[in-house]
C-alpha cells in the first residue's frame, strides 16, 4: 500500500498548487498541503526572509525561501525526497544524495560558520516571537 497524503493535521489543510520561484534552477512546483512557514526580519541588516514548507501528494517535501534587502531579492526552491537511509535533494538544476549523518554534519558546518549571524538572526526571531504573545 502506497502512502498518499490527504492534506496536513489528519486531513484537514487544503491540497494547494503553487510555484516556489527559484534563481538558481527551474521553479518548483508542488500539489500538496503547507508544512510551516515563516518570516522575519533582521534589524541589523534590514533583510526579510520567508521560507515556506509543503509536502506533496507523493510524500516529497518541497521548500522556498525568499531573502530580500530593498529592491534586491535572492529565491531559492528545494525539493527533498526522504529516503531510509539517505534523501535526494534538488534545487532545480543539481540534484545530489546525502546520508543523513552526511546531512548533519554539513548543517553544522554550516552553522558553526554562521555561528555569530545565525545567533542574533534566532535571538532576535525569539526575541520578536516573546513580545508578540505578551
Amino acid at each position: 500500500m502506497s502512502k498518499r497524503s490527504v492534506g496536513g493535521q489528519n486531513g484537514t489543510d487544503p491540497i494547494l498548487k503553487v510555484n516556489l520561484p527559484n534563481d538558481f534552477g527551474e521553479d518548483v512546483t508542488v500539489s500538496g498541503y503547507m508544512v510551516g512557514e515563516e518570516m522575519y526580519f533582521d534589524d541589523n541588516t534590514g533583510m526579510l526572509t520567508m521560507e515556506k514548507l509543503y509536502r506533496d501528494e507523493d510524500d516529497l517535501l518541497a521548500y522556498g525561501i525568499i531573502s530580500a534587502i530593498g529592491h534586491a531579492r535572492e529565491r531559492r526552491a528545494y525539493t527533498v525526497e526522504e529516503r531510509e537511509s539517505s534523501c535526494i535533494v534538488s534545487n532545480g538544476s543539481l540534484s545530489l544524495e546525502f546520508s543523513y549523518d552526511e546531512l548533519f554534519e554539513l548543517l553544522a558546518v554550516a552553522m558553526e560558520s554562521e555561528k555569530t549571524t545565525s545567533s542574533s538572526q534566532v535571538s532576535e526571531q525569539v526575541r520578536r516571537k516573546l513580545a508578540a504573545n505578551e
